[in-house]
């Protein structure tokens, strides 16, 4: 396995945390402390630039609740 794929796996895990622990938390900065302990799995991506610099939490969190606003 190369460096970029561990370093995808990674990515992808820390987005599997994401979506786990996202629903548990009762607000976007509650949902952000909780994933500040993942965030080391994001080492070696631009991801972590993202989730801070263009709004990525807040995009997560939104994309997550508007799946149950229609319903």
């Amino acid at each position: 396995m190369g460096m970029s794929s561990w370093i995808l796996d990674r990515v992808d895990e820390f987005y599997e945390v994401a979506h786990h622990t996202i629903s548990s938390c009762e607000s976007l900065e509650e949902f952000q402390k909780e994933m500040k302990e993942h965030e080391g799995l994001l080492q070696g991506s631009s991801e972590l630039e993202y989730l801070y610099n263009d709004d990525g939490y807040s995009e997560l969190w939104n994309d997550y609740w508007s799946n149950f606003q229609d319903a």
